[in-house]
């Protein structure tokens, strides 16, 4: 039987060809060596699979689903597939530094037994965006929260800073899945990613595994988040569905965090919800009305 690898690293691909090469490229120059690549693609229509297959590594494994899972479910089949230990993401449009995968496996090596350890990553917005989808608020809000990081944050700091810093419960200062690092088996008891969200899947993870055990964080830029057009993140934003999104994550920190919480806080966190829950409302409505009224026409 072949060995099981300490790191699986997934990259979950549809339509990804534009950017794969580069991807998958900073993923073998990794300078950590035991780790496996799950590539699983999700019925990709271009040449996303031609590319992965032209990299011979015995390292790389090419799956294709049998129908359309979607993001949280194509996460969820990498995460049922992955046999290492630890469980990295990586998105077919971003890359990684070198020692990516060596600080990340680092940092989980410590007397506390973080849950998830995450980094720094270089944030890069391309041309063709209607509007920057992390803008100027969201670098003011995670510069404040590296600010007041030492090495570790548990789940009811991450919390709690929401009363302190002013920032919404639903901005996701850890980051995506390409700069997280965390624990397969702890993934699988909390139940992995909620297929309900369209864009807050992984936070609302974090946020789970971050009751359970610590975080650890690497002050260092260790990768390139990139944002395009054509992206997911860019795609979902101002989208209905993404206060519906806030509204389910809020209900779902309210019944995982209430009790640890002062009452004070525990109401304002289950007014923000009701509010996110009102917001969802009036959009749905207001999208319903337009395309009621654009029938007409």
């Amino acid at each position: 039987m072949t060995r099981e690898p300490a790191v699986s690293v997934c990259v979950p691909t549809w339509n990804g060809a534009a950017h794969l090469t580069e991807c998958l490229s900073s993923l073998l120059a990794q300078t950590w060596d035991d780790y496996e690549i799950l590539l699983l693609d999700d019925g990709s229509a271009d040449d996303t699979l031609e590319i992965a297959a032209g990299f011979r590594d015995a390292r790389l494994t090419i799956h294709r689903n049998p129908h359309r899972l979607g993001l949280p479910g194509n996460w969820n089949r990498c995460l049922a597939l992955a046999r290492g230990r630890l469980l990295k993401f990586l998105f077919q449009d971003d890359s990684l530094a070198p020692t990516a995968l060596q600080e990340l496996v680092r940092a989980l090596d410590r007397p506390s037994e973080p849950v998830l350890s995450f980094c720094r990553r270089e944030i890069r917005h391309h041309a063709g965006l209607a509007a920057p989808v992390l803008g100027e608020a969201y670098t003011r809000y995670l510069e404040a929260f590296y600010s007041d990081l030492d090495d570790e944050v548990t789940g009811l700091d991450l919390v709690l800073a929401w009363t302190r810093a002013g920032r919404p419960l639903s901005t996701n200062v850890v980051g995506e899945p390409s700069f997280v690092l965390f624990r397969r088996d702890a993934a699988r008891a909390v139940g992995g990613f909620d297929v309900r969200f369209a864009q807050l899947a992984d936070w609302d993870l974090w946020l789970r595994l971050a009751r359970r055990a610590p975080l650890a964080f690497v002050d260092q830029v260790l990768g390139v988040f990139r944002i395009h057009a054509q992206g997911e993140s860019a795609k979902n934003f101002g989208r209905p569905r993404l206060q519906r999104d806030n509204a389910l994550l809020l209900g779902k920190l309210s019944r995982a965090y209430g009790p640890l919480l002062a009452p004070a806080v525990r109401w304002k966190l289950r007014l923000a919800c009701g509010n996110a829950g009102y917001h969802w409302l009036m959009e749905s409505l207001a999208g319903v009305l337009k395309h009621r009224r654009a029938a007409v026409a």
